[in-house]
């Protein structure tokens, strides 16, 4: 046998490269995390709702009804309670008749649907608070070219995240990660109420890196499922990367490992404290510098494209000087240094966002006429 490829195994007589396809088939569908979390349902039920967008744009069909997908810890129990209708095979088959379901679920295929279909969004709005389930983990398939996210619910405080299912090329390379952390800082982080603890006083949640890590796992995922592996605390090496982006099939994709680190003026007080204790500014930055060097690593020992630390900045002040210190420490270990500031009320938002102008400068108001 001249060759790897045409080289036939014990194994009923398959082909090598029919095996390795198979491999590698299956590495690409491996869960992003364990089974019966949302995260693992998030990623599975986008590319379920994706691949059903794709079968109906291919038979040039439109979308009837909107198609609604709950998490639940377990959906058997509620689904029992509510009397919906358990079809343990939902999501298995893209050209199922979807339109009009709103249905629960636990797991990545399988789920308790509402015996009636439901054809408009106020119906299925009424019929998600009738069951209580305001507060869980959202996906609606809107038309077969979009996909709208809610991540804590429709009564979250978290704004949703909408994917174009179009079939337009897009290529996510670095540049798009850098555009989806972008829209990450806007609609969720930069005036975000779920991260404070007390905002009057800039004390965060009891761990923010935690907090933040699993809200952007939860957009990225939405962001990039079936196109991409992403993932949470991967090993490499002696350490844990926060976020990871592994293209699955597109040659053009761009992969990324994501180092988070939050920065605040005072630690959040132990339970039965009252008392903050304050963090410097030296301390700040250099807790923040210190994942460029963990990011470089994670990057060089699985051969990353790229490598992102991502500074969320809860300090009062808009503080350049953590800015500067870490694009310093970057530059040198081809490091994407961001840092994304929240801001800790409406007014600080809008005195940042829209300055007035500086007395005495430019644009300054002419003096009288004599």
């Amino acid at each position: 046998m001249s060759t790897a490829n045409s080289q036939v195994t014990s194994m009923g007589g398959a082909r090598l490269a029919a095996v390795d396809d198979v491999i590698a088939m299956g590495a690409s569908a491996l869960s992003v995390a364990d089974a019966g979390t949302k995260e693992a349902f998030l990623d599975a039920w986008t590319r379920n709702l994706t691949e059903h967008a794709r079968h109906l744009r291919a038979k040039s069909e439109e979308l009837a009804a909107p198609v609604v997908l709950v998490h639940v810890d377990n959906c058997a129990d509620i689904g029992s309670n509510l009397s919906w209708v358990r079809r343990p095979m939902l999501g298995g088959a893209p050209t199922d008749s979807l339109a009009g379901i709103l249905a629960i679920g636990t797991a990545e295929v399988g789920a308790f649907i509402k015996p009636d279909r439901l054809q408009d969004t106020e119906s299925i709005t009424q019929a998600i608070e009738q069951a209580g389930l305001g507060g869980r983990l959202t996906l609606a398939l809107m038309s077969t070219s979009q996909l709208i996210i809610w991540p804590h619910g429709l009564d979250g405080d978290m704004e949703p995240s909408q994917r174009d299912l179009s079939d337009a090329p897009v290529v996510m390379d670095l540049d798009a990660l850098d555009r989806n952390l972008l829209q990450f800082y806007e609609k969720v982080a930069r005036q975000s109420r779920t991260w404070w603890k007390d905002r009057d006083q800039r004390i965060t949640v009891e761990n923010p890196e935690a907090t933040v890590q699993e809200d952007l796992w939860l957009f990225l995922l939405g962001a990039y499922s079936g196109r991409a592996l992403v993932k949470c605390e991967t090993v490499i090496g002696h350490g844990r990367a926060d976020i990871t982006v592994r293209p699955i099939s597109q040659p053009m994709d761009a992969s990324a490992v994501l180092e988070l680190k939050t920065t605040r003026d005072v630690r959040t007080p132990k339970q039965g404290t009252v008392t903050p204790s304050a963090i410097s500014l030296k301390e700040n930055i250099e807790w923040a510098r210190s994942g460029v060097q963990q990011t470089a690593a994670y990057r060089d020992d699985e051969s990353f494209d790229g490598a992102y630390l991502c500074v969320y900045d809860f300090c009062a002040g808009n503080r350049q000087e953590i800015e500067d210190g870490i694009q310093e420490a970057a530059k040198a270990h081809n490091v994407r240094a961001r840092r994304y500031w929240i801001t800790a009320s409406h007014k600080e938002h809008r005195e940042d966002r829209y300055p007035f102008p500086s007395p005495n400068t430019e644009g300054s108001a002419p003096e009288a006429a004599e």
